[in-house]
């Protein structure tokens, strides 16, 4: 949508489009968020700043205000020259016209970045041996002890009482035994363009970016004549809901990570477990 004629849609009020975009959101958590973790994947997208620590997962944009000849600059003061975002590397005290000995570039306005995950991260389902390492809550975990290996499930009578593969590195109880405690895991004072601890692109699943997209228009048009929504945005609202339906109910599969332990199957079976007898 051409931004002249979205500004025309919101009358030129911003708080119009933040108010349908969170609208959409909430929409959209409500189909998702009974299997997925959601709160992994609508996370906000902040202009980057040196000063600020962030975490894995964590995603960010380069913006600033343009470079002005008249003002000094702190080192890791950013500016906007020419399309592309620099950061400080020298102070200038003194006024000056732009002098990209004293900048390191970051990239054009707007680039998008992610915070790399140091290990992958921790499923349930895994086979893990001692010595390994995954990523979980903010923290990087050294497996203690491998995963279970039961053997015969017979001994647990029902399926129901079959414990998980694997302890969750958190567990107040047996965390520690099975994980150790963890090593906190950030992205502090780190650029954009250090690859080994940032990613350039967008994190965002972009099949459920455009279902939210969609959704957000469809409630900016509702706002000036219910009865006169173009025809454009009543399809692709109704697409958008079609498609989040068809995640919740397993018919197709949003790249969203998934709750864990699993939730949200459409069939559930459980009774005493089987004799499995061979002769």
């Amino acid at each position: 949508m051409q931004t002249d004629n979205l500004l025309q849609v919101i009358g030129n009020d911003l708080s119009v489009l933040h108010t349908a975009e969170l609208q959409a959101i909430e929409e959209a958590f409500g189909y998702l968020a009974q299997k997925y973790d959601t709160s992994k994947e609508f996370t906000n997208t902040q202009p980057y700043s040196r000063s600020v620590t962030y975490y894995a997962g964590d995603r960010i944009y380069l913006d600033a205000a343009a470079y002005n000849p008249a003002s000094t600059y702190a080192i890791n003061d950013q500016c906007l020259n020419n399309g592309l975002i620099y950061i400080c590397q020298t102070a200038i005290n003194t006024p000056e016209p732009f002098n990209p000995g004293k900048w390191i570039k970051l990239g054009n306005q707007y680039d998008i970045f992610f915070a790399q995950y140091p290990n992958p991260v921790f499923d349930y389902q895994a086979t893990y041996m001692k010595g390994d390492q995954v990523f979980w809550e903010n923290k990087v975990y050294t497996c203690q002890r491998s995963s279970f290996t039961w053997g015969d499930d017979i001994q647990f009578r029902v399926y129901e009482n079959i414990p998980l593969p694997n302890i969750f590195p958190n567990d107040p109880v047996n965390g520690k035994a099975y994980w150790g405690t963890g090593t906190p895991y950030s992205v502090a004072n780190t650029l954009p363009t250090v690859t080994t601890a940032w990613t350039a692109g967008d994190n965002r699943t972009q099949s459920v970016l455009m279902v939210v997209i969609d959704i957000t228009l469809f409630h900016v048009h509702s706002r000036i004549s219910p009865r006169n929504i173009p025809d454009l945005r009543k399809d692709r609202y109704a697409n958008a809901i079609q498609m989040l339906q068809a995640f919740a109910r397993g018919e197709m599969t949003a790249k969203l990570p998934l709750i864990q332990p699993k939730r949200g199957a459409r069939i559930r079976y459980g009774g005493a477990i089987k004799n499995i007898n061979s002769y």
